[in-house]
């Protein structure tokens, strides 16, 4: 017994933290000083993409009070933006502000998984058919690129490389689908859909089964194979499920 706990204790130390909150508010405060961000406000340049992150990799667990002053505190940024920021996240489904008492960190349910993927597979079906119709020799590229960059995540088992490359994989595809509102609509889920994304990597063996599939997603499309939108769903399925293991484990 003493040995498996061992075991557990150093496989557990082997997976690599996230940042702190203060270091991720700086990330964001550098990209706020490039020329292409310099139009943002800080609440959508910095707080909200900051406290995003922070949720979706855990840094803030799920019930945790969001204090106004002390995230601007974190992120160095004044109480102005706060609220704008925490109303934007809410929007997002990754916190709930309570009037009078405060924001906290939203939990993932199991509905907020079996919701999120529904919305996901009427957008990102859809997104893969327009995609095998469109689809030109840049997008093949595109894809090869996004691809050989997850095949390398994948043989280092680096599930937090590996899920940044599939969210890149996803991006290449709504571009190529060339469709604005549904991009729109796609965008709207950003938060939630990577932090359940997240989840479900937990669950052994999934990131092989999610590489495996999206290339056969990947040739799909550039064949222009009438069961993209199946491959599609079968990717969703996968995922929804190994997301619903792992919170009924943890439940």
């Amino acid at each position: 017994m003493r040995t498996a706990k061992k075991a557990e204790k150093s496989q557990r130390q082997d997976i690599p933290l996230a940042p702190p909150l203060d270091t991720i508010g700086r990330k964001y405060h550098a990209r706020m000083r490039t020329i292409h961000a310099a139009s943002d406000s800080l609440s959508e340049g910095v707080v909200v993409p900051a406290l995003r992150e922070a949720i979706v990799e855990g840094v803030l667990a799920p019930g945790s009070r969001l204090s106004e002053v002390q995230v601007a505190r974190q992120l160095n940024v004044s109480r102005t933006p706060m609220r704008e920021a925490f109303a934007q996240l809410e929007r997002e489904g990754l916190v709930t502000v309570l009037p009078r008492i405060g924001a906290f960190v939203r939990s993932v349910s199991v509905r907020d998984v079996e919701e999120i993927y529904t919305v996901r597979a009427a957008l990102e079906c859809l997104a893969v058919q327009l995609a095998a119709d469109r689809i030109a020799a840049l997008g093949r590229a595109q894809l090869d690129d996004v691809v050989s960059v997850m095949e390398v995540a994948v043989a280092a088992n680096d599930p937090a490389s590996y899920v940044d490359a599939l969210d890149r994989f996803y991006t290449v595809v709504m571009t190529i689908a060339d469709n604005r509102t549904l991009q729109e609509s796609h965008a709207a889920l950003i938060g939630p859909v990577r932090r359940v994304r997240r989840i479900a990597m937990a669950r052994g063996g999934r990131m092989r089964a999610s590489f495996e599939q999206s290339v056969r997603i990947r040739d799909a499309i550039v064949n222009h194979d009438p069961r993209v939108q199946d491959l599609m769903r079968e990717q969703l399925q996968g995922a929804c499920k190994a997301a619903l293991d792992v919170l009924n484990h943890v439940e």
